[in-house]
């Protein structure tokens, strides 16, 4: 068997041939020819025989073992109606990437399922190459039928790096993946995500769940007429437990130097954590509180009453909702009027997520795992680097494992 045979059947390159191969110092040089006789351009369907002129190219292959494969091939400029003179097109390799499509495969699978100093030392290219590649494969193996069929969605932020850098992440509720990643979190950065999903398909949208954010309440309303907005639970509760915290704190500090005020600053987390979670020693802080300041305790049992809003039902969640907000509107407690005054202008969104059972919480978790990739990454220098992983390890980007 002729070894340009064997090299055909090795490496299977899609649209090529084997011509030639040549044994160098740690690599092996082959030479391919397209099958095809027409010269495509890699932008749009315009195909010509007539090449403009030509020139010799290399792209990087998977390595036989110990040696690195490099693909020869003579390359066509040609002359297109619509993008002026640019590179043929090669059904191997990607337009402007000097590796194959295989190999480019065999990076993205392994950035995947490991950091990428170890992808570099794996296969021999630069840390920054490794996200050109993943950008690469997601940008031709993301399914933009993705968005076709969004009924129920879930938007949240996530920080990427120090300072005001966040992303916005919109997640599909019924499939929990990942659909559309964006830089920022306003109403700008939102209403991309509906500018690429078209007043169609936004019409389609029944519910979407959020932090009572404004901005993308606004684009919300404004974008998605039909949507029903869930507020998450988790943010609501939270408020309850920074206006806990913020009665602590300013009863601590008018106690300071008293026995009063250091049982407030050690009962801290008593007061913040659920009452089925305490352990003894912060029970017995929780009384201690209860003893020594009604002002703190009571703010504790209002948190506790709103907590309780969630696990009522939703036939009594209105009349609960009601009158917990008048009891906060007379708690004399500065902080729990002023939550009492933002629920209730969102007390719509508050029932809706219990009604329809909606949550943020499967953001959460897709917000731990963005944690997860950006510390394996040991930081992210652009957002679209970001971007680009997240879609590879948390959405329906399916990469074929070329080996």
């Amino acid at each position: 068997m002729r070894i340009t045979t064997v090299f055909n059947k090795l490496l299977s390159l899609q649209g090529a041939c084997v011509h030639g191969v040549q044994f160098l110092f740690k690599a092996i040089l082959v030479t391919v020819g397209r099958r095809a006789r027409l010269h495509r351009c890699p932008k749009c369907r315009f195909s010509t025989a007539a090449g403009y002129d030509h020139h010799l190219t290399r792209w990087r292959h998977i390595a036989l073992g110990k040696w690195r494969i490099d693909i020869q091939a003579t390359i066509f400029r040609l002359e297109c109606p619509v993008h002026g003179v640019i590179t043929e097109s090669v059904p191997w390799a990607a337009h402007d990437s000097r590796f194959t499509r295989d190999f480019e495969d065999l990076v993205a699978w392994l950035a995947r399922e490991m950091n990428k100093t170890a992808v570099t030392r794996l296969v021999h290219i630069a840390w920054e190459t490794v996200g050109t590649i993943v950008a690469r494969v997601v940008d031709r193996s993301l399914d933009p039928a993705r968005l076709d069929q969004l009924l129920v969605i879930g938007v949240d932020e996530v920080a990427y790096r120090h300072g005001q850098n966040y992303l916005s992440v919109i997640a599909d509720h019924l499939t929990g993946d990942v659909t559309w990643l964006g830089e920022g979190r306003n109403q700008q950065a939102l209403g991309r995500f509906f500018d690429e999903l078209g007043p169609a398909r936004s019409g389609n949208l029944a519910a979407v769940s959020m932090d009572m954010s404004a901005s993308y309440i606004a684009e919300v309303q404004a974008r998605a007429p039909n949507a029903e907005i869930a507020f998450d639970p988790f943010h609501v509760v939270k408020l309850a437990n920074e206006a806990v915290h913020d009665i602590r704190r300013t009863e601590a500090r008018e106690r300071k130097g008293t026995d009063e005020a250091t049982v407030l600053k050690g009962a801290r987390w008593a007061l913040l954590k659920a009452p089925e979670k305490l352990h003894p020693d912060e029970r017995l802080h929780l009384c201690e509180v209860a003893a020594l300041n009604r002002r703190v305790y009571r703010g504790y049992l209002l948190k506790e009453e709103l907590r309780t809003l969630y696990v009522c039902g939703p036939e009594a969640a209105q009349s609960h909702l009601e009158a917990w907000l008048a009891w906060a509107s007379r708690s004399q407690l500065a902080p729990f009027i002023k939550l009492a005054r933002t629920l209730r202008r969102h007390t719509e969104g508050i029932l809706a997520a219990i009604r329809l059972g909606l949550s943020n919480g499967r953001l959460e978790g897709l917000n731990n795992k963005i944690g997860v990739i950006k510390h394996r990454a040991y930081g992210f220098h652009s957002a679209a680097a970001l971007i680009a992983m997240v879609y590879l390890c948390c959405s329906s980007v399916t990469v074929r494992l070329p080996i």
